[in-house]
This record gives C-alpha cells, sequence and structure tokens, in this order.
C-alpha cells in the first residue's frame, strides 16, 4: 500500500507539473515572450521585449475580458514600474562611462559599487515581474481557454491554495449575474496573493540589501514613486510624515513631503494599496471605461514617458520645497488633522496569540475603523513566536516574520490568517522535513513530502522561476487548514507559510 500510495503521489506531482508548464506555455505564446531568452538577471535592456509583452499581455486580457480586473490593474500600474526600470538601467551606464571618462581611480571604485549596487535592485524587480507573470498567467489562461472548472483543476492538483480557488469563483459568478461586488473581491484576493505570496521577500531582498543602502534607496523609491493609474496618489502624498511639537504655550504641527513609512514594508504598501490605489482604480474603471480601454490599450512604452525620473525631477524638487504645512494652536490643541496611524507603529509584537477557536470578529481582532485587514510585524521582520488557538483544543505554533488577517469582504468579518516564515529560506532538504513534520502532527500522509521532493528534483535546471504546492490536513472545526510552499525553483530556495481560513458572516450576525 504504501508503495501504491508513493507511485499515486508521484504521478500527481508530474500531471501537476504538466499542468503548469501547459498553461505557463500557453500563456508565453499569447504574449508573444521566448521563454529561453526571459533572463532577468542581464538587466531591462537585454529583457525590454519581455517586459512590454508582459504589461501588453495584461491589457488585452482585461480590453477582451473587463472583469479580470487584477490584469487591467496590473497594466495601469505598468509605466510606473517600467519607468523605473528605464531609471535603473540607464543610470549605471551612464555613471560607468562618466567615471571611466572623467575621475581617479579611487572614485571609479566607488562608482563601480554604486553601479552593482543600482543593478541589484533592477534585476530584483525584473525578477519580481517574471514571477508574478508565473503564477498569475497561467491561472488566467487556465480560465479564459477552460473556464472555473480548470481552477478547480488547479486546486485539487495542489497548485494554488483554498482562497485563490474562491476568488477565481467569485470572479466568474460575479460576471455571471452582473455582480460588480464579487468581482472586485476576487481581483483583490489576487492581488493579494501577488502582494504578500509573491513579491513581499523581494522587497525585504531590497530593504536589507548593504545596510543602510537598502533602507535609503527603498524609502528614496517611497517618495519618488508616481503611480500612473489616473486618480491614485503616492505614499507621501497619502501618508505624509507630520511632526508635532508641544511647547507650553502653543502646539506646532509641521506636515512634510516626507513619507510616513517605506513600500518595501509589507504593511505599510498593503495600507496605500486598500486605502488609495485599489479603491481609486475601481472607481476609475467603473467611472471612466472607454478612457481605461483606450489607456490600458496603448503601448506601455508611451505611457512611461512621463514617468521617467528625469521628466520629474523638477516636480519632485519643486515639492521637496514647497509642500510643507506648518501650523500654530493653542497648547494641547492639535492645529492639523491628524494623517493616517502608520501601519507597522499598530504592528510590533514579541509574542502573538490569535483566538481561533470561534470566528473572529473585526474588533476581536483588532482591525483599525475602515481597514479590511490587520498585520503583525517588528520592525525589520524581527520573528515573533505566535500561537494560534484552534477548536478542539488544537494549538498552531511558529515562529513568525509577520501574520495577516484578512476580512475578503469589504466591511465584513475577517475570514483569513496567513503566517509567513522568517526571512531564511530554506533549501529542499529543510524544506521536506518541515513538510513531514507538518504530516505527523496534522495528520495529512507522510509520504506527501516525498511526493514533493520528487516533483522539485524534477524542476531542477528549469527556466521557471516561480510555482506554489500547497498540502490541506483536515479541517479543524471550522477552520480550513493549509500549508503552502512557495517555489522560487531559480534561487533553489522555499518558503512555507501556513494559511487559515473560514467562513464569515456580515458584522454583528456572530
Amino acid at each position: 500500500m504504501a508503495v501504491e500510495r508513493c507511485f499515486r503521489r508521484w504521478r500527481m506531482s508530474l500531471e501537476a507539473h504538466a499542468i503548469k508548464e501547459a498553461l505557463l506555455n500557453d500563456a508565453l505564446i499569447r504574449a508573444g515572450i521566448d521563454r529561453h531568452t526571459w533572463r532577468p538577471h542581464l538587466g531591462f535592456a537585454a529583457n525590454k521585449r519581455a517586459v512590454e509583452a508582459v504589461y501588453n499581455y495584461y491589457g488585452q486580457l482585461f480590453l477582451a475580458y473587463p472583469h479580470l480586473k487584477w490584469a487591467g490593474m496590473a497594466s495601469l500600474i505598468g509605466p510606473s514600474f517600467y519607468a523605473g526600470f528605464q531609471d535603473l538601467g540607464f543610470v549605471p551606464d551612464v555613471a560607468r562611462k562618466a567615471a571611466v571618462a572623467v575621475y581617479e581611480r579611487s572614485l571609479r571604485r566607488f562608482v563601480k559599487r554604486t553601479v552593482a549596487d543600482l543593478g541589484f535592485y533592477e534585476t530584483t524587480f525584473l525578477r519580481m515581474q517574471k514571477k508574478i507573470f508565473e503564477d498569475q498567467a497561467p491561472m488566467h489562461e487556465a480560465y479564459i481557454t477552460h473556464g472555473v472548472a480548470k481552477i478547480e483543476e488547479l486546486y485539487h492538483s495542489r497548485i494554488i491554495d483554498l482562497a485563490t480557488l474562491e476568488a477565481w469563483r467569485d470572479i466568474d459568478r460575479g460576471q455571471k449575474v452582473n455582480d460588480t461586488a464579487l468581482i472586485d473581491r476576487g481581483n483583490r484576493a489576487l492581488l493579494f496573493r501577488e502582494q504578500l505570496d509573491i513579491i513581499d521577500r523581494f522587497y525585504l531582498q531590497m530593504l536589507r540589501h548593504d545596510r543602510p543602502e537598502g533602507l535609503a534607496f527603498t524609502y528614496l523609491l517611497t517618495l519618488a514613486g508616481a503611480p500612473s493609474i489616473p486618480g491614485t496618489h503616492s505614499f507621501p502624498e497619502r501618508f505624509p510624515l507630520a511632526v508635532v511639537a508641544r511647547l507650553p504655550q502653543a502646539t506646532i504641527s509641521v506636515r512634510t513631503p516626507l513619507a510616513n513609512g517605506n513600500i518595501a514594508v509589507f504593511a505599510n504598501r498593503w495600507r496605500l494599496i486598500e486605502d488609495d490605489t485599489l479603491p481609486q482604480f475601481l472607481g476609475y474603471v467603473a467611472g471612466h471605461a472607454d478612457e481605461a480601454r483606450t489607456l490600458v490599450g496603448t503601448p506601455v512604452s508611451e505611457r512611461a514617458e512621463r514617468y521617467q525620473l528625469h521628466r520629474r525631477a523638477g516636480y519632485l524638487v519643486v515639492t521637496a520645497l514647497t509642500r510643507w504645512d506648518v501650523s500654530v494652536a493653542a497648547a494641547g490643541a492639535v492645529p492639523l488633522e491628524s494623517p493616517p496611524r502608520k501601519p507597522l507603529l499598530a504592528a510590533m509584537t514579541d509574542d502573538l496569540s490569535i483566538d481561533l477557536t470561534s470566528p473572529p470578529t473585526r474588533a476581536s481582532a483588532g482591525f483599525d475603523e475602515g481597514a479590511d485587514s490587520r498585520v503583525w510585524m517588528n520592525p525589520n521582520r524581527r520573528p515573533f513566536d505566535v500561537r494560534v488557538l484552534l477548536p478542539g483544543g488544537r494549538v498552531y505554533r511558529t515562529s513568525a516574520a509577520e501574520a495577516v488577517m484578512l476580512s475578503s469582504t469589504a466591511t465584513h468579518e475577517p475570514d483569513r490568517l496567513m503566517v509567513q516564515p522568517p526571512a531564511a529560506d530554506l533549501d529542499a532538504d529543510a524544506t521536506q522535513r518541515l513538510i513531514a513534520q507538518y504530516a505527523a502532527e496534522w495528520g495529512f500522509p507522510a509520504d506527501a513530502a516525498t511526493g514533493w521532493r520528487t516533483g522539485v528534483e524534477r524542476r531542477i535546471g528549469s527556466d521557471r522561476n516561480y510555482s506554489t504546492h500547497v498540502f490541506t490536513p483536515d479541517n479543524v472545526g471550522f477552520v480550513h487548514l493549509e500549508f503552502q510552499v512557495s517555489h522560487h525553483v531559480s534561487e533553489g530556495t522555499f518558503v512555507v507559510s501556513t494559511l487559515f481560513s473560514w467562513t464569515s458572516t456580515a458584522p454583528g450576525t456572530n
């Protein structure tokens, strides 16, 4: 029986691999990308055609299927990143030539190091783009060619988790019954998957790169970033840094053009998305549908021109000099409307206990007013101990870098919890041991770890950068538990996240 089970799992792994590869190939063909020449480590110039093709692919999906709003948002935000690719690729080249032509040897060494560092950020962003495509494009291909039934096959093949399956079901149901709220809910879930599961670790790599350089670079990125979705605001516009001085006779408040946060920190980035970028995007495509379609249909290279740094330098300088708001009031008063609280300040923790013995409420989860999520994490993602109390006296314990509780439906009670491990990536051996440990503790077949490892060996040397595999034990009471392995194939590393989901209700009905 054990041999039969191993063979069955090996066959399922083989089938899952074939499904993913077929769908990815379909997406690459539709996008016009040669997968063998898409090499992020070579920089923007070598990958320019692929970068443009990716955003064109997303735009064509949205034009053909307007309910695929994740693709529409990716296309509209594309010019911001495309301009960033151009800037990061252009600056090292110019600096290198200038150093060789003008400066002394010692300064050349400094410039050479700076050029290498800018190249690191450039290739990191390019890797992020490729991994997003490899995760999202196969799902979109599955849906547009075979419908939600193919998405269900991805779930049963353990390629995606339950929340992602439900996201596609929401999009499909919403399109069939013309329910915009369902469509928006499903697309928001895909956006959350992109931001947390796929690219968060790469923002972290940039933040930590050659400290304190990475912190400075990502903060400058936060200050200079210009969202290319009409109506959206930059981070410092939405979350300005304010300083209040309380003196014996007066209270002085200064609102600065600086940012009260850093987009490389998930808590900050997701707060900007939830509070501004996503609602503004949804409002734009609903209220200006024809304009949005025209914009999406315009080549990304043309749309990106206005967002290049050299074109925005004057605006940034003027903003830095003039966007200061100083106000004086009587002692004890607050002269300016307080800006939104920096998300990270409310999230620091050393020891976290989350009660899922019954469905949590927004109040019990500590959601801020108007927020539909809460993030727990420490500065620099310093690990903290987590206990999740589950029905029947079960307890999940781990060391985490961040935990996120989410309401899938705006204003409703929470229905998801994601626990992310510390930043140290696992190799295949350590990941296999961890899966086997979870199998023993939570009750899915022990040979699942072996079957997973067999699939990993098959992908060695592959040009694919990203995929996921999900292990699902039996439910713990009302809680659906999953362990998701994110495969960063080209780096040979793996991230094992723990996912909890349950059915929530409208507020006040628990």
